[in-house]
């Protein structure tokens, strides 16, 4: 329907479309925002969206990696429904229906014949299959699953006509199973000719630098449990009254900030809820910002997302070489009488009232000491942040 490629932008959590015949490149999805937010296209929020398919009906599906979510993108109307996974702190390896399935890290999706997902599950070194629900309200058999009106079941098995099919999902929700195992970080694959009837992937195992072979049939079929795992960072809190976040660029070694087209700087504000955040939140291009918290939400997640353009500041270089800078920080949150904000280190004795984020090149990291504000080195970027 888009008649364009579709690329996936990990690095600035986004989708665009490429235009072969006149060249153009267009945003398609995502903010740059590192999260996982649906809803519309232009607002929702990704982290590190990697392979892409398109399903038999025209929608897109996306392996949102950092998110370890499988989504989907309808070209008709231009929206985005997550099938599996929850958030930047939950993975796992979890067969069963979507709203506790867990994935690792997922670089690779394709689209079967059958309208399933065969999903590379890379952290988990497995090759796991979603099987979506019906969306037309029509009888669809896909493999071993059989999905009616949105309530899937197995095909084996008489589906209920209840809340739940016979494997336990809700209806209209998604279920994953696990077919391979073992594998060494397999990051894609493509449906290769069956053999003895029985349909194949042949996937990139990156970790071995090879390629495989798996069986796509209903006797490879695995319900595993592993557990669902989350991250959890410590708890900051927050002192009573306005919060002060600031953030500093240290442009690198030969650089100067870039305002030959306006402001070299740009910061956006937001929270998940939207409404825990009363005042502060939004874009601009200043690097200091006062917010107010609501203190009755009681769990929350602050986002700031930071850019600064640079550019040689030799003057001798008759065409300098520019650059984007840009880092996400998702801070949990939580809420007692006041606000209190996650970070990813802890070593101050009382509640802070101001927050600052520093956007630099890598260095070791600084001594954390009661009496000091800690400075946490973040990779891949070494970018850090610290409170005071």
């Amino acid at each position: 329907m888009l008649n364009r490629a579709v690329i996936a932008m990990a690095g600035v959590h986004q989708l665009w479309t490429f235009d072969p015949v006149s060249g153009a490149l267009m945003v398609l999805a995502g903010t740059t925002q590192e999260g996982l937010v649906d809803g519309p296209a232009v607002t929702s929020w990704w982290a590190q969206p990697s392979g892409l398919d398109e399903l038999p009906d025209g929608r897109i599906v996306i392996a949102d990696s950092e998110t370890s979510a499988i989504r989907v993108l309808d070209p008709h109307t231009m929206r985005v429904s997550t099938l599996v996974g929850q958030g930047l702190f939950d993975f796992g390896h979890v067969d069963g229906p979507a709203d506790t399935a867990r994935l690792q890290h997922p670089l690779g999706v394709t689209a079967l014949p059958d309208g399933r997902i065969a999903v590379s599950d890379t952290y988990n070194g497995a090759i796991r299959i979603v099987e979506a629900p019906a969306t037309d309200g029509e009888r669809v058999t896909t493999g071993g699953i059989t999905a009616l009106s949105g309530v899937i079941g197995l095909a084996d098995q008489p589906s209920t006509s209840g809340t739940e099919g016979a494997d336990g999902a809700a209806p209209g929700q998604a279920h994953v199973v696990t077919v391979a195992t073992d594998l060494k970080e397999p990051s894609d694959a493509i449906v290769g000719p069956p053999i003895d009837g029985i349909g194949q992937l042949i996937v990139v195992e990156s970790g071995t630098h090879r390629i495989t072979w798996v069986p796509v049939a209903k006797a490879a079929e695995r319900m595993i449990d592993h557990g669902a795992q989350r991250s959890e960072r410590p708890v900051t809190e927050v002192g009573p009254g306005p919060l002060t976040v600031r953030v500093l660029f240290t442009p690198p070694p030969g650089h100067k900030l870039d305002d030959s087209l306006g402001p070299s700087t740009q910061v956006t504000i937001s929270t998940t809820p939207t409404s825990m955040l009363t005042s502060g939140s939004g874009v601009d291009t200043a690097l200091e910002r006062t917010l107010e918290l609501d203190p009755a939400y009681t769990e929350g997640v602050l986002h700031v997302s930071a850019r600064a353009a640079s550019c040689d500041a030799d003057p001798s270089i008759e065409f300098p070489a520019c650059h984007m800078h840009q880092q996400d920080w998702g801070s949990r949150s939580r809420s007692s009488r006041a606000a209190r904000i996650t970070s990813t280190s802890r070593c101050w004795p009382e509640p802070v009232t101001a927050a600052v984020i520093r956007l630099r090149y890598p260095r070791p990291p600084e001594p954390c000491s009661g009496a000091s504000p800690c400075s946490v080195r973040r990779a891949p970027s070494s970018e850090a942040l610290s409170w005071i």
